[in-house]
């Protein structure tokens, strides 16, 4: 069951995002996720899912704070970086600026949300975490980094009406 529910939920596109915080020492930590989304307007809220082994996962319960960042389609060496490489090198070679909270914001990608954690929740292997959005910020046009069925790609809207008309979708409903 377990290689068929992968299989099946990779076909569920799902952004490339890196979430970002810094330890004691403000060293930068980071980790790669796939289930990064908004909850609530009011007040702002936004979670993500991760592995309850994460270490980065330790260092932003710590901090009580990350940052959402969301790569773009030019970044996927940096996402394998960052999501197989070891903690220690996931920043090599990777310029940052600080957040608002002190949370790195990586250069290059599209946009980011700078948060303080609201709560943390025990779901299955993984834990939920909810941030209470501080500050955000849309950084780039660019296109936005995916991943789908098992590979990464990147967004492009006008590619829509062209796969629509190649695989015959534009009939549909006529």
């Amino acid at each position: 069951m377990s290689r068929q529910f992968r299989d099946v939920l990779g076909n569920f596109p799902t952004s490339v995002v890196a979430i970002t915080a810094t330890d004691t020492e403000d060293q930068p930590h980071g980790m790669i996720v796939g289930t990064f989304t908004s909850v609530s307007l009011d007040p702002p809220l936004v979670s993500f899912l991760a592995d309850r082994s994460s270490a980065t996962l330790r260092t932003i319960r710590a901090a009580n704070r990350f940052c959402a960042n969301a790569l773009a389609g030019n970044q996927e060496r940096l996402s394998r970086r960052m999501a197989t490489g070891p903690a220690r090198e996931r920043f090599t070679d990777t310029t940052w600026q600080p957040s608002p909270l002190g949370n790195p914001v990586l250069d290059g990608i599209v946009a980011w949300v700078d948060c303080a954690v609201e709560q943390v929740v025990e779901i299955g292997d993984h834990l939920l975490v909810v941030g209470r959005v501080h500050d955000l910020r849309a950084e780039s046009p660019g296109t936005p980094l995916l991943f789908f069925r098992g590979g990464y790609g990147d967004y492009l809207s006008s590619a829509g009406p062209l796969l629509d008309s190649l695989v015959g979708w534009h009939e549909i409903g006529r």
